[in-house]
């Protein structure tokens, strides 16, 4: 982006550099906002297992005790 930005403060005022601006803007919030190192890292919540989450794996067992 600062090989960009160097080169659009080159150009001549007018319409093309402008637009060059709103793009270089638009192209560094997409960037900040895609990037997942922006934020620090973290694990996701998991919730306790519930009874008939564990009762596919139990076979004939009941998940609810004996």
């Amino acid at each position: 982006m600062s090989a960009v930005r160097t080169r659009v403060e080159a150009m001549p005022p007018g319409q093309a550099r402008t637009e060059a601006e709103a793009w270089i803007s638009w192209a560094a919030t997409t960037v900040n906002r895609l990037d997942p190192l922006n934020a620090p890292p973290r694990l996701p919540d998991i919730p306790e297992p519930r009874a008939a989450d564990q009762k596919p794996f139990l076979g004939h067992w009941s998940p609810y005790g004996p």
